[in-house]
């Protein structure tokens, strides 16, 4: 460590250096993420412990920077903020490695698989995979349980030193679901076994089982996990099916992390996610939570741990303020200290990420849609295949004498529209018979040739159809990819073909809407209701 940088310690008992101003300001900022109504300006004095006018200053500049919304009930997140936890998603390249096994798990058993990660004396889901089932856990990416109760924690605790699980125990509240001579028991279990298992613990009717991931090194940097309803499996199954496949996948996760080349594959780095900032900077925005929020969502798969003179350079800050922002954030728990540098920890998702359970694709997608229906002066949407149907599930209209009734929720022919064919050109053509079989849609009409249409679309990566829907109206259709490169749902521009020559479909709405598509890649998240 650098002699002139105090420890984390160090600087809470010293003081000067440290940023008191950030510091309540992201309690403002958990307050917020810890209650799903809106809250006043009192009530976020009282959650905070704060004055009401310091309250009011913290909530105005949380709005200023995109983060928060303010309505007649109140102030409440926005969706911008969860940007700050993205910093850490982006910065790690674990859940993006593990995600393919993850998925591939869930092919397989038919049940929710996790990625975690181990922070102080928590457990955070940093990956997750739902299975298909009516009932499930209620976790999502971002949420974090004690370590002691789960399956995934005492794989990872297993991996302290004695001294520091001591410390973790010694730590831990006493209370009637706290055993410490129990916990020591299963986290050695788990040592010797290589995986653990915890029946109905943390949730009654859930039965998890977990293993370890290993760097190269042979330390233990994350937990893969199975869960499922007690119901359906038993713990004989977690044991003896469950553990193979777990243990493949976090092999398999090992290697795509570190190949024996030594070089990791490529992954996408598209632009960090930043709040729009929609009116002129208020006067009294505090530069000190807009300083160290800055810092936290610099980091991405291009800084995943940057030093002092890289933070103040990447955040355009001086870098005497950097280093009182970095050790105020690192003795927070929100920047650990690896090296020289710097790196977010998993504490970051919980500043916002707790509204993703709550968000739809909808709610995200809104601020761009109306953003685009103006600039193209028509109307802008986002569908998702349902069988043969394209269903809408976001809409945006410029303003227009003529009304297009069709609003989230409508379907339609799939084959018809340009997000539809977009869509369908991307399944298999086994996939799209079988589906028009059940259906039972008669393509007709001068659709006839779909397998040449839907190839056409395949190969140019967009759809353009001229009154196909309807006499009149004429759309082009992107598809709509996450960051890895998945593609989850497409996006259109229509207009009546009165007000648009055709040319400009292809020429001018074309590259807008691939901009936009680009700029949602950080938008679409795991965990977004569609």
């Amino acid at each position: 460590m650098n002699a002139s940088m105090p420890t984390a310690v160090e600087l809470a008992a010293t003081g000067p250096d440290y940023v008191d101003s950030l510091e309540r300001g992201l309690s403002v900022l958990r307050a917020f993420s810890e209650q799903e109504e809106a809250l006043s300006v009192g009530e976020v004095a009282s959650l905070a412990g704060i004055t009401r006018t310091a309250a009011r200053r913290f909530a105005l500049t949380l709005e200023y920077l995109g983060y928060a919304s303010q309505a007649a009930e109140g102030y409440r997140l926005a969706p911008g903020v969860l940007a700050i936890g993205d910093a850490y998603l982006r910065s790690n390249p674990l859940p993006d490695a593990a995600h393919p096994h993850l998925e591939e798990l869930v092919r397989t058993v038919g049940e929710t698989a996790s990625l975690t990660v181990l922070h102080k004396r928590r457990v955070y889901y940093a990956a997750r995979v739902a299975a298909d089932r009516i009932v499930t856990a209620n976790i999502t990416v971002g949420t974090s349980v004690a370590a002691h109760s789960t399956a995934t924690g005492r794989v990872l605790l297993g991996g302290l030193t004695p001294d520091d699980l001591e410390d973790y125990l010694s730590a831990m509240e006493p209370s009637p679901s706290f055993d410490p001579d129990y916990v020591r028991q299963r986290i050695e279990e788990a040592r010797t076994n290589g995986w653990a298992v915890a029946d109905q613990e943390l949730t009654p009717g859930i039965r998890s089982v977990a293993v370890p991931l290993r760097d190269p090194r042979g330390r233990i940097v994350a937990a893969l996990n199975i869960a499922a309803h007690a119901t359906r499996v038993d713990a004989a199954v977690l044991k003896d099916d469950f553990v193979p496949l777990l243990q493949s996948a976090a092999q398999r996760t090992t290697a795509a992390l570190w190949p024996a080349s030594g070089t990791a594959p490529a992954r996408s780095a598209p632009a960090p996610a930043t709040a729009a900032h929609a009116r002129a900077r208020p006067s009294d925005v505090i530069q000190s939570v807009e300083r160290g929020l800055r810092i936290l969502t610099a980091f991405d798969e291009d800084h995943r741990a940057m030093n002092l003179a890289q933070i103040s350079e990447q955040c355009q800050l001086p870098r005497s303020a950097a280093r009182r922002f970095v050790l105020t954030l690192t003795s927070l728990g929100y920047l650990e200290q690896q090296g020289r540098s710097y790196a977010p920890t998993p504490l970051v998702l919980e500043l916002g990420y707790s509204l993703l359970p709550r968000l739809s694709l909808a709610d995200v997608a809104k601020p761009r849609l109306e953003a685009l229906a103006r600039k193209l002066g028509a109307s802008v949407s986002i569908g998702v295949l349902d069988g043969m149907d394209v269903r809408y599930v976001a809409r945006a209209s410029a303003p227009s004498p003529l009304t297009v009734n069709i609003r989230p929720g409508t379907r339609v022919p799939a084959e018809r529209t340009a997000m539809g064919q977009v869509l369908l050109s991307l399944l298999p053509p086994a996939t799209i018979e079988d589906a028009r079989h059940s259906a039972g849609r008669d393509v007709a009409n001068g659709l006839s040739d779909l397998d040449v249409t839907l190839a056409a679309v395949r190969e140019q990566g967009w759809s353009y159809v001229d009154q196909l829907l309807e006499a009149g109206i004429r759309a082009v259709a992107v598809p709509l990819r996450n960051r890895r490169g998945e593609v989850v749902a497409a996006m259109s521009a229509s207009v009546h073909e009165a007000t648009t020559p055709n040319r400009d479909m292809t020429d001018n709405f074309l590259p807008a809407l691939r901009d936009t598509a680009s700029e949602f890649i950080t938008d679409l998240r795991d965990g977004l209701n569609i």
